[in-house]
Protein backbone atom coordinates (compact mmCIF):
# COMPACT_ATOMS: atom_id res chain seq x y z
CA UNK A 1 0.00 0.00 0.00
CA UNK A 2 0.92 3.48 -0.60
CA UNK A 3 1.39 6.60 1.94
CA UNK A 4 -2.38 7.26 3.41
CA UNK A 5 -3.81 9.83 5.60
CA UNK A 6 -6.67 7.54 6.06
CA UNK A 7 -6.13 4.02 5.59
CA UNK A 8 -4.12 1.46 6.22
CA UNK A 9 -2.22 2.28 9.38
CA UNK A 10 1.64 1.99 8.54
CA UNK A 11 3.99 -0.84 9.94
CA UNK A 12 5.82 1.22 12.11
CA UNK A 13 2.39 3.08 13.38
CA UNK A 14 1.24 -0.57 14.22
CA UNK A 15 3.91 -2.15 15.87
CA UNK A 16 3.90 0.60 18.21
CA UNK A 17 3.21 -1.43 21.93
CA UNK A 18 2.00 0.56 24.68
CA UNK A 19 4.09 -0.84 27.50
CA UNK A 20 2.81 -1.35 31.29
CA UNK A 21 5.68 -2.99 32.68
CA UNK A 22 8.08 -5.71 32.08
CA UNK A 23 7.28 -8.69 30.17
CA UNK A 24 5.56 -11.49 32.07
CA UNK A 25 7.19 -14.90 30.31
CA UNK A 26 5.18 -17.64 33.27
CA UNK A 27 1.70 -16.93 31.14
CA UNK A 28 3.10 -19.28 28.26
CA UNK A 29 3.67 -22.08 31.40
CA UNK A 30 0.18 -23.65 30.72
CA UNK A 31 1.80 -24.40 27.42
CA UNK A 32 4.90 -26.09 28.69
CA UNK A 33 5.14 -29.49 26.86
CA UNK A 34 2.30 -29.12 24.94
CA UNK A 35 4.12 -28.83 21.31
CA UNK A 36 6.60 -30.75 19.49
CA UNK A 37 9.83 -29.06 18.02
CA UNK A 38 8.28 -30.27 14.27
CA UNK A 39 4.91 -28.37 14.91
CA UNK A 40 6.82 -25.34 16.59
CA UNK A 41 9.55 -24.79 14.07
CA UNK A 42 7.02 -25.03 11.06
CA UNK A 43 4.62 -22.44 12.70
CA UNK A 44 7.46 -20.30 13.03
CA UNK A 45 8.82 -20.69 9.32
CA UNK A 46 5.64 -20.85 7.75
CA UNK A 47 3.65 -18.24 9.99
CA UNK A 48 4.80 -16.11 12.67
CA UNK A 49 9.01 -15.28 11.36
CA UNK A 50 9.32 -16.22 7.74
CA UNK A 51 12.30 -14.32 7.96
CA UNK A 52 14.14 -16.60 10.24
CA UNK A 53 14.85 -13.47 12.60
CA UNK A 54 13.74 -15.38 15.21
CA UNK A 55 15.64 -17.71 14.62
CA UNK A 56 18.76 -15.37 16.35
CA UNK A 57 17.17 -15.36 19.70
CA UNK A 58 16.50 -18.99 20.12
CA UNK A 59 18.61 -21.19 21.65
CA UNK A 60 17.82 -25.18 20.79
CA UNK A 61 18.71 -28.50 23.15
CA UNK A 62 17.16 -32.04 22.88
CA UNK A 63 14.24 -31.30 24.54
CA UNK A 64 13.37 -27.90 24.90
CA UNK A 65 14.21 -24.11 23.21
CA UNK A 66 15.45 -20.65 25.01
CA UNK A 67 14.23 -17.75 24.02
CA UNK A 68 17.01 -14.66 24.69
CA UNK A 69 16.51 -10.48 24.60
CA UNK A 70 19.75 -10.36 22.72
CA UNK A 71 20.57 -12.17 19.52
CA UNK A 72 24.05 -12.48 20.99
CA UNK A 73 22.33 -14.33 23.78
CA UNK A 74 23.91 -12.43 26.45
CA UNK A 75 22.53 -12.80 30.03
CA UNK A 76 20.00 -15.33 31.18
CA UNK A 77 17.06 -16.90 28.33
CA UNK A 78 14.16 -14.75 28.72
CA UNK A 79 12.14 -17.98 28.72
CA UNK A 80 12.69 -22.06 27.92
CA UNK A 81 10.04 -23.86 26.82
CA UNK A 82 9.70 -27.44 26.69
CA UNK A 83 8.83 -29.75 24.04
CA UNK A 84 6.27 -32.35 24.39
CA UNK A 85 5.23 -35.76 22.39
CA UNK A 86 2.34 -33.62 20.36
CA UNK A 87 -0.07 -36.06 22.14
CA UNK A 88 -1.82 -33.94 24.58
CA UNK A 89 -5.17 -33.50 23.09
CA UNK A 90 -5.56 -29.60 21.53
CA UNK A 91 -2.98 -27.99 22.74
CA UNK A 92 -4.77 -24.62 22.87
CA UNK A 93 -6.26 -22.63 25.50
CA UNK A 94 -9.40 -24.42 26.68
CA UNK A 95 -11.88 -20.59 25.98
CA UNK A 96 -11.55 -21.22 22.35
CA UNK A 97 -12.25 -23.74 19.98
CA UNK A 98 -10.18 -25.70 17.95
CA UNK A 99 -11.77 -27.08 14.60
CA UNK A 100 -12.47 -30.10 15.89
CA UNK A 101 -14.33 -28.11 18.89
CA UNK A 102 -16.62 -26.98 16.74
CA UNK A 103 -16.62 -29.65 14.30
CA UNK A 104 -18.29 -31.37 17.45
CA UNK A 105 -20.95 -28.78 18.15
CA UNK A 106 -23.61 -30.19 16.10
CA UNK A 107 -25.23 -26.97 15.68
CA UNK A 108 -28.89 -27.37 14.04
CA UNK A 109 -29.30 -26.12 10.39
CA UNK A 110 -31.14 -23.09 11.98
CA UNK A 111 -29.06 -22.01 14.50
CA UNK A 112 -25.33 -22.58 12.93
CA UNK A 113 -24.06 -20.20 15.36
CA UNK A 114 -25.12 -21.72 18.61
CA UNK A 115 -22.72 -21.37 21.09
CA UNK A 116 -20.32 -19.31 19.33
CA UNK A 117 -19.43 -15.90 21.35
CA UNK A 118 -17.72 -13.30 17.99
CA UNK A 119 -16.35 -9.58 18.98
CA UNK A 120 -17.12 -7.70 16.74
CA UNK A 121 -14.52 -4.60 16.34
CA UNK A 122 -15.11 -1.54 14.54
CA UNK A 123 -11.69 0.10 13.58
CA UNK A 124 -10.84 3.39 14.77
CA UNK A 125 -12.35 6.06 17.26
CA UNK A 126 -14.34 8.40 14.84
CA UNK A 127 -16.42 11.49 16.07
CA UNK A 128 -14.14 14.45 17.09
CA UNK A 129 -11.34 12.31 17.07
CA UNK A 130 -11.31 11.64 13.49
CA UNK A 131 -9.38 13.68 12.46
CA UNK A 132 -6.25 13.34 14.58
CA UNK A 133 -6.54 9.80 13.94
CA UNK A 134 -6.56 10.90 9.88
CA UNK A 135 -9.44 8.52 9.09
CA UNK A 136 -11.48 11.89 7.95
CA UNK A 137 -11.50 13.22 4.42
CA UNK A 138 -13.81 15.42 2.57
CA UNK A 139 -13.57 16.05 -1.38
CA UNK A 140 -16.19 18.91 -1.72
CA UNK A 141 -17.99 21.40 0.71
CA UNK A 142 -21.57 19.57 0.14
CA UNK A 143 -20.24 15.96 0.22
CA UNK A 144 -20.83 13.80 3.15
CA UNK A 145 -18.06 13.24 5.46
CA UNK A 146 -16.13 9.73 4.76
CA UNK A 147 -14.99 8.87 8.30
CA UNK A 148 -13.91 5.20 8.94
CA UNK A 149 -14.97 5.08 12.31
CA UNK A 150 -18.85 5.59 10.62
CA UNK A 151 -17.82 3.23 8.31
CA UNK A 152 -17.32 0.34 10.09
CA UNK A 153 -19.65 0.90 12.62
CA UNK A 154 -22.41 1.14 10.53
CA UNK A 155 -21.11 -2.42 9.07
CA UNK A 156 -20.99 -3.70 12.62
CA UNK A 157 -24.21 -2.34 13.87
CA UNK A 158 -25.78 -4.00 10.20
CA UNK A 159 -23.92 -7.30 11.06
CA UNK A 160 -24.56 -7.79 14.72
CA UNK A 161 -28.20 -9.04 14.59
CA UNK A 162 -27.10 -11.76 11.64
CA UNK A 163 -24.93 -13.26 13.28
CA UNK A 164 -27.78 -13.36 16.24
CA UNK A 165 -30.27 -14.67 14.11
CA UNK A 166 -28.16 -17.61 13.28
CA UNK A 167 -27.49 -18.26 17.02
CA UNK A 168 -24.32 -16.63 17.57
CA UNK A 169 -23.75 -14.31 20.98
CA UNK A 170 -22.53 -11.10 19.48
CA UNK A 171 -20.42 -8.29 21.77
CA UNK A 172 -19.20 -5.16 20.15
CA UNK A 173 -15.96 -3.56 21.63
CA UNK A 174 -17.80 0.19 20.94
CA UNK A 175 -20.62 1.23 19.71
CA UNK A 176 -19.91 4.97 19.62
CA UNK A 177 -17.56 7.02 18.76
CA UNK A 178 -15.67 7.77 22.16
CA UNK A 179 -12.11 6.02 22.78
CA UNK A 180 -12.63 2.37 24.58
CA UNK A 181 -9.64 3.65 26.70
CA UNK A 182 -9.92 6.45 29.46
CA UNK A 183 -6.19 7.45 28.72
CA UNK A 184 -6.14 10.84 26.95
CA UNK A 185 -3.43 12.20 24.83
CA UNK A 186 -2.30 14.84 27.24
CA UNK A 187 -1.34 11.66 29.40
CA UNK A 188 1.59 10.60 27.47
CA UNK A 189 3.27 14.01 27.02
CA UNK A 190 6.65 12.75 29.11
CA UNK A 191 6.94 9.55 27.22
CA UNK A 192 6.21 11.56 23.98
CA UNK A 193 8.99 14.37 24.78
CA UNK A 194 11.23 11.61 25.65
CA UNK A 195 10.61 9.69 22.39
CA UNK A 196 11.29 12.99 20.39
CA UNK A 197 14.18 14.71 21.77
CA UNK A 198 15.81 11.22 21.57
CA UNK A 199 15.19 10.44 18.24
CA UNK A 200 17.70 13.27 17.07
CA UNK A 201 15.30 14.61 14.44
CA UNK A 202 16.18 18.09 15.38
CA UNK A 203 19.53 18.18 15.59
CA UNK A 204 21.34 20.78 13.77
CA UNK A 205 18.29 22.69 13.08
CA UNK A 206 18.10 26.95 13.93
CA UNK A 207 17.10 27.39 17.55
CA UNK A 208 13.61 28.72 16.64
CA UNK A 209 12.86 26.26 13.87
CA UNK A 210 14.32 23.42 16.49
CA UNK A 211 12.15 24.43 19.50
CA UNK A 212 8.58 24.41 17.00
CA UNK A 213 9.58 21.38 15.48
CA UNK A 214 10.33 19.62 18.98
CA UNK A 215 6.56 21.26 20.17
CA UNK A 216 4.69 19.97 17.01
CA UNK A 217 6.52 16.35 17.22
CA UNK A 218 5.48 15.97 20.98
CA UNK A 219 1.80 16.85 20.10
CA UNK A 220 1.52 14.13 17.17
CA UNK A 221 3.59 11.87 19.21
CA UNK A 222 1.22 12.37 22.22
CA UNK A 223 -1.87 11.52 19.67
CA UNK A 224 -0.48 8.70 18.00
CA UNK A 225 -0.09 6.81 21.86
CA UNK A 226 -3.43 7.92 22.07
CA UNK A 227 -5.15 6.03 19.46
CA UNK A 228 -2.67 4.09 17.96
CA UNK A 229 -1.64 2.42 21.48
CA UNK A 230 -3.85 3.05 24.53
CA UNK A 231 -6.46 2.50 22.48
CA UNK A 232 -5.70 -0.51 20.74
CA UNK A 233 -4.34 -2.12 23.80
CA UNK A 234 -8.12 -1.00 25.90
CA UNK A 235 -9.68 -2.86 23.06
CA UNK A 236 -7.48 -6.26 23.59
CA UNK A 237 -7.90 -5.87 27.26
CA UNK A 238 -11.60 -5.60 26.94
CA UNK A 239 -11.75 -8.80 24.47
CA UNK A 240 -9.15 -10.79 26.87
CA UNK A 241 -10.66 -10.01 30.39
CA UNK A 242 -14.09 -9.66 29.87
CA UNK A 243 -15.60 -10.73 26.46
CA UNK A 244 -13.89 -13.75 25.90
CA UNK A 245 -14.66 -14.86 22.81
CA UNK A 246 -14.21 -17.41 20.43
CA UNK A 247 -13.63 -15.28 17.30
CA UNK A 248 -12.46 -11.55 17.11
CA UNK A 249 -13.54 -9.50 13.73
CA UNK A 250 -11.55 -6.36 13.31
CA UNK A 251 -14.02 -4.57 10.56
CA UNK A 252 -12.26 -1.91 8.82
CA UNK A 253 -12.33 0.04 4.96
CA UNK A 254 -8.86 0.02 3.22
CA UNK A 255 -7.63 3.36 1.55
CA UNK A 256 -4.70 3.67 -0.98
CA UNK A 257 -2.36 6.55 -1.10
CA UNK A 258 -3.26 10.37 -2.76
CA UNK A 259 -1.78 11.74 -5.78
CA UNK A 260 -0.45 15.36 -5.43
CA UNK A 261 -4.04 16.38 -6.56
CA UNK A 262 -5.83 14.60 -3.89
CA UNK A 263 -7.78 12.76 -6.61
CA UNK A 264 -10.16 9.77 -6.52
CA UNK A 265 -8.50 6.80 -7.81
CA UNK A 266 -10.02 3.55 -10.02
CA UNK A 267 -8.35 0.89 -7.99
CA UNK A 268 -10.02 -0.98 -5.42
CA UNK A 269 -8.61 -4.10 -4.22
CA UNK A 270 -9.47 -6.62 -0.59
CA UNK A 271 -7.28 -7.82 1.86
CA UNK A 272 -7.87 -9.96 4.76
CA UNK A 273 -5.14 -10.44 7.56
CA UNK A 274 -4.45 -12.90 10.10
CA UNK A 275 -1.77 -12.77 12.71
CA UNK A 276 1.86 -13.44 11.51
CA UNK A 277 4.99 -12.48 9.57
CA UNK A 278 7.00 -10.49 12.29
CA UNK A 279 9.76 -8.39 11.06
CA UNK A 280 13.24 -8.58 12.69
CA UNK A 281 12.89 -5.10 13.91
CA UNK A 282 9.90 -6.36 16.03
CA UNK A 283 10.91 -9.79 17.23
CA UNK A 284 14.30 -7.62 18.69
CA UNK A 285 11.56 -6.74 20.95
CA UNK A 286 11.17 -8.50 23.67
CA UNK A 287 7.15 -7.98 24.14
CA UNK A 288 6.35 -8.38 20.51
CA UNK A 289 8.35 -12.01 21.18
CA UNK A 290 6.30 -12.35 23.88
CA UNK A 291 3.07 -12.44 22.11
CA UNK A 292 4.45 -14.50 19.10
CA UNK A 293 5.20 -17.19 21.57
CA UNK A 294 1.57 -16.87 23.05
CA UNK A 295 -0.09 -16.61 19.90
CA UNK A 296 1.89 -19.56 18.47
CA UNK A 297 1.15 -21.38 21.65
CA UNK A 298 -2.56 -20.65 21.98
CA UNK A 299 -3.13 -22.48 18.92
CA UNK A 300 -5.09 -20.12 17.36
CA UNK A 301 -4.09 -20.13 14.06
CA UNK A 302 -5.66 -23.23 12.75
CA UNK A 303 -9.45 -21.44 13.08
CA UNK A 304 -8.07 -18.25 12.11
CA UNK A 305 -6.91 -19.23 9.11
CA UNK A 306 -10.39 -21.48 8.29
CA UNK A 307 -12.82 -18.66 9.37
CA UNK A 308 -10.28 -16.22 6.91
CA UNK A 309 -10.36 -17.86 3.85
CA UNK A 310 -14.38 -18.43 4.63
CA UNK A 311 -14.74 -14.38 5.25
CA UNK A 312 -12.71 -13.63 2.03
CA UNK A 313 -13.95 -15.97 -0.08
CA UNK A 314 -17.69 -14.34 0.52
CA UNK A 315 -16.30 -10.93 0.50
CA UNK A 316 -14.33 -11.47 -2.71
CA UNK A 317 -17.31 -12.71 -4.07
CA UNK A 318 -20.46 -10.35 -3.33
CA UNK A 319 -17.55 -7.39 -4.02
CA UNK A 320 -15.87 -8.57 -7.09
CA UNK A 321 -12.87 -7.02 -6.05
CA UNK A 322 -9.38 -8.00 -6.96
CA UNK A 323 -6.63 -9.02 -3.93
CA UNK A 324 -4.30 -6.89 -2.86
CA UNK A 325 -0.62 -7.74 -3.68
CA UNK A 326 1.95 -7.31 -1.45
CA UNK A 327 5.67 -7.91 -2.39
CA UNK A 328 8.94 -9.04 -0.54
CA UNK A 329 9.51 -6.55 2.36
CA UNK A 330 6.33 -5.09 2.55
CA UNK A 331 5.44 -6.96 5.94
CA UNK A 332 3.00 -9.34 4.96
CA UNK A 333 3.25 -12.83 3.43
CA UNK A 334 0.56 -14.93 1.54
CA UNK A 335 -1.18 -17.42 4.31
CA UNK A 336 -3.45 -20.52 3.23
CA UNK A 337 -4.64 -21.08 0.34
CA UNK A 338 -7.05 -18.42 -0.38
CA UNK A 339 -4.89 -15.40 -2.46
CA UNK A 340 -6.94 -12.82 -0.44
CA UNK A 341 -5.48 -13.95 3.17
CA UNK A 342 -2.06 -12.54 4.25
CA UNK A 343 -0.36 -12.73 7.37
CA UNK A 344 0.67 -9.60 9.12
CA UNK A 345 1.86 -8.69 12.44
CA UNK A 346 -0.92 -5.72 13.16
CA UNK A 347 -1.15 -4.23 17.06
CA UNK A 348 -4.66 -5.55 16.94
CA UNK A 349 -4.25 -9.14 15.85
CA UNK A 350 -1.35 -9.46 17.69
CA UNK A 351 -2.60 -8.09 21.28
CA UNK A 352 -5.84 -9.88 21.38
CA UNK A 353 -5.98 -13.66 22.21
CA UNK A 354 -7.36 -16.33 20.05
CA UNK A 355 -8.80 -16.05 16.57
CA UNK A 356 -8.64 -13.06 15.08
CA UNK A 357 -9.38 -12.25 11.65
CA UNK A 358 -8.83 -8.30 9.97
CA UNK A 359 -11.05 -7.37 6.99
CA UNK A 360 -9.81 -4.87 4.70
CA UNK A 361 -12.34 -4.62 1.85
CA UNK A 362 -12.56 -1.33 -0.69
CA UNK A 363 -10.55 1.50 -0.92
CA UNK A 364 -12.29 4.50 0.61
CA UNK A 365 -10.75 7.06 -2.19
CA UNK A 366 -12.15 5.07 -5.14
CA UNK A 367 -14.12 6.88 -7.62
CA UNK A 368 -17.22 4.19 -7.57
CA UNK A 369 -16.87 3.62 -3.31
CA UNK A 370 -16.49 6.88 -2.77
CA UNK A 371 -20.25 7.81 -4.25
CA UNK A 372 -21.38 4.27 -2.80
CA UNK A 373 -20.58 6.00 -0.09
CA UNK A 374 -22.08 9.18 -0.35
CA UNK A 375 -25.31 7.46 -1.04
CA UNK A 376 -25.36 5.79 2.54
CA UNK A 377 -27.07 3.23 3.63
CA UNK A 378 -30.35 1.73 1.72
CA UNK A 379 -32.38 -1.48 1.34
CA UNK A 380 -32.64 -2.90 -2.52
CA UNK A 381 -30.58 -1.44 -5.44
CA UNK A 382 -29.77 2.04 -7.02
CA UNK A 383 -27.92 2.96 -9.84
CA UNK A 384 -24.35 4.17 -9.95
CA UNK A 385 -22.97 4.73 -13.26
CA UNK A 386 -25.60 3.18 -15.26
CA UNK A 387 -25.52 -0.38 -12.89
CA UNK A 388 -26.75 -1.53 -10.02
CA UNK A 389 -25.45 -1.55 -6.96
CA UNK A 390 -26.80 -2.80 -3.06
CA UNK A 391 -25.96 -0.62 0.05
CA UNK A 392 -22.03 -1.02 0.06
CA UNK A 393 -22.74 -1.32 3.93
CA UNK A 394 -25.11 -4.09 3.45
CA UNK A 395 -22.72 -6.04 0.55
CA UNK A 396 -19.91 -5.83 3.54
CA UNK A 397 -22.00 -7.02 6.65
CA UNK A 398 -24.15 -9.95 4.22
CA UNK A 399 -20.87 -11.22 3.00
CA UNK A 400 -18.90 -11.92 6.56
CA UNK A 401 -22.45 -13.20 7.80
CA UNK A 402 -22.33 -15.73 4.75
CA UNK A 403 -18.76 -16.23 5.33
CA UNK A 404 -19.06 -16.81 9.11
CA UNK A 405 -22.31 -18.84 9.09
CA UNK A 406 -20.82 -21.08 6.34
CA UNK A 407 -17.08 -21.29 8.07
CA UNK A 408 -18.79 -22.70 11.58
CA UNK A 409 -22.09 -24.57 9.01
CA UNK A 410 -18.68 -26.83 7.79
Amino acid sequence: MGRTRFGFLTLACLTLAFRCGAADWTVLDPWQETVTREQFQKLVDEVYCPSGALTNYLEFTNSAVRVFSTADHQGAPLYELKFGDGNRAHWVKPAFKTLDDVHQLHNPTNAPLRDIRIVLDPGHIGGEWARMEERFFQLNKHDRPVQEAVLTLMVARLLKPQLEAAGATVLLTKNDFQPVTESRPDDFFTEARLSVLQSGGFDGWPELDREAGIADAIRKRQEELFYRSAEIAARAKLVNEKLKPDLTVCIHVNAVGWNDHYELVDDDRLVVFVHGCYLPNEVADDDQKLRLFRKLLEGSHPVELAAAESVAQTLAEATKLPAVEYGKGSGAIRCGSNSFVYARNLAANRLVDGPVIFLEPYYQNNRLVYQRIQLGDYEGTREIQGHPYPSLFREYADAVAKGLIGFYSR
